[in-house]
């Protein structure tokens, strides 16, 4: 019997909504308000055979909350800067 072609895409590592939550330390909720507001440009999920439940791949979620975390001025008064020119 032939072996199945492998593909030529690695597999990439995913999680789901709760799992994102707990790798960095926010609510589930917060998480999947974030992957369902379309101003948030999430990319589409993926499944897993078997599972109704939506993953999203790792390297993109990191980096994806890495500027999110720097664009957040919490407690920073930003009315007071000079406008740029």
């Amino acid at each position: 019997m032939p072996e199945a072609p492998e593909s030529q895409e690695p597999e990439r590592e995913t999680m789901t909504i709760p799992k994102l939550a707990a790798r960095v330390g926010k609510s589930r909720s917060l998480i999947h308000r974030l992957a369902t507001d379309p101003t948030e440009k999430w990319p589409a999920p993926t499944y897993k055979a078997g599972s109704s439940r939506p993953e999203y791949d790792v390297a993109w979620f990191d980096q994806y909350w890495t500027e999110r975390q720097s664009r957040i001025t919490q407690g920073k008064r930003t009315d007071l800067d000079k406008p740029e020119a």
